[in-house]
């Protein structure tokens, strides 16, 4: 089945691919023209991305020349009326009020506003499996503000979610404040490809009187159904631009609690501060991040066309999950066969329904020039980039060298065949 993006590039078309037996040997979607994925090929065809990429629905030719046809006009109506369209957008996809999410340029500029506005917190905690800029953030948070900064270290192998809940138990027992205190919490780590039982979580870090902020960058678009009403976080980052197909700089800060919102302040103060007599149909916590002065900010405005390439040209959410989750566990199954790494000491040991629907990790064999270092897991990532035109995320973890696949609708699992061949090169005889 074919289809013609409604663009100026009309010329550009895509082809849904149906249910075939070698579905493993298609892409949910195949682009023929890469309008909306400028991703490099090998000689014989292979997507060798192997890692979520954006897409890039109109940014450049029409917004830009909307941008610049009138700058003053863009500046100082369109820019905010698409804003805050795409605000609304996003609040129905996430099942929130839309007073209470704004659009910013990453995960990390929503994590900034919320720790560095000065909310009377005594203290925040985090896992060791954060997000590095995460870590970094809370650290010099809490170093402004004359704080405490406590870690929760995760330990290996987790033998059910009850054990994982319980080691983080385990340290709220521990605690002797009552003072307010922050919880930020992974929704999907990183490092480790892990999907917190968010929900049961927030629960527990409630009962003992401290608020929750949940890193969820790579939450929406993975996580079937994520409704942050129902999840009940007082605070929720995210980006669209990792599952949801928007160019590359869309994501969203959500603030539960309606007196938090006069306090969250972004890293730069702008027009936004105060609402003049022009924006009264405007939040003042909207204003706060889309009014960052001359600052492109086209990214946050392809929320509703990459809205549309999921819907209209995918098929939808249930059939993107379907198909990537499929790829996923198929292409972990045919590395751990093919690197001959099936045990369960050779593997990062934790539950089946813990495992991101969409990242595997996958521990490597043995590698000729390659020790198991972050600094060698680095060395390793940037090589395949360079000669072999291959994407994987190597990972340190446990000093053992895993790979972290991701699954989109543009991969096949030909795609992870390739990175098969590749590390059975590299490995020690």
């Amino acid at each position: 089945m074919s289809f013609v993006p409604n663009s100026p590039m009309s010329s550009l078309s895509y082809d849904l691919m149906g249910e075939t037996d070698d579905s493993d040997r298609k892409p949910l979607i195949r682009i023929k023209n890469h309008f909306y994925y400028l991703l490099q090929q090998t000689n014989d065809g292979k997507c060798s991305i192997i890692r979520g990429m954006n897409n890039q629905p109109l940014k450049s030719p029409r917004l830009r020349h909307i941008q610049e046809e009138n700058p003053d006009l863009w500046f100082r109506s369109l820019n905010c009326e698409l804003y805050m369209k795409n605000i609304n957008l996003a609040s129905k996809r996430l099942d929130c009020p839309m007073n209470n999410v704004a659009l910013v340029e990453n995960a990390t500029v929503g994590i900034n506003a919320i720790l560095k506005s000065g909310l009377p917190f005594r203290e925040i905690w985090c896992t060791n499996l954060a997000y590095g800029a995460v870590l970094y953030t809370i650290e010099e948070a809490t170093k402004q503000q004359k704080i405490q900064m406590k870690t929760i270290n995760i330990k290996f192998p987790i033998i059910s979610k009850q054990d994982f809940i319980q080691q983080f138990k385990a340290f709220l027992d521990e605690r002797r404040s009552d003072e307010m205190c922050l919880m930020v919490l992974d929704y999907i780590t990183s490092s480790t490809a892990l999907l917190f039982p968010m929900e049961e979580l927030i629960e527990l870090f409630h009962s003992y009187n401290m608020l929750v902020l949940i890193d969820g960058a790579h939450a929406a678009g993975q996580v079937p159904h994520l409704s942050l009403t129902k999840l009940n976080c007082d605070f929720f980052v995210g980006t669209f631009h990792k599952w949801c197909y928007a160019s590359r700089g869309c994501s969203f800060l959500y603030v539960k609690n309606d007196d938090y919102l006069e306090l969250i302040q972004p890293a730069n103060t702008s027009w936004g501060y105060k609402i003049n007599s022009t924006l009264t149909s405007y939040t003042h916590f909207h204003l706060q991040f889309f009014n960052q002065g001359t600052k492109d900010g086209s990214s946050l405005l392809t929320v509703e066309k990459a809205f549309e390439f999921s819907e209209q040209l995918c098929g939808g959410e249930e059939k993107i999950f379907e198909y990537n989750t499929k790829l996923s566990q198929t292409a972990k199954e045919m590395l751990i066969k093919r690197w001959n790494v099936r045990h369960d000491d050779d593997q990062l040991q934790i539950p089946q329904d813990m495992e991101a629907p969409y990242l595997k990790m996958i521990r490597l064999p043995d590698l000729n020039d390659y020790e198991k270092t972050e600094n060698d897991a680095l060395k390793l990532l940037n090589d395949l980039i360079k000669d072999y035109q291959l994407v994987a995320i190597i990972l340190c973890v446990n000093n053992e060298l895993y790979a972290r696949i991701s699954t989109q609708i543009y991969n096949t699992l030909k795609d992870y065949e390739y990175l098969a061949d590749i590390i059975d090169k590299l490995r020690k005889k």
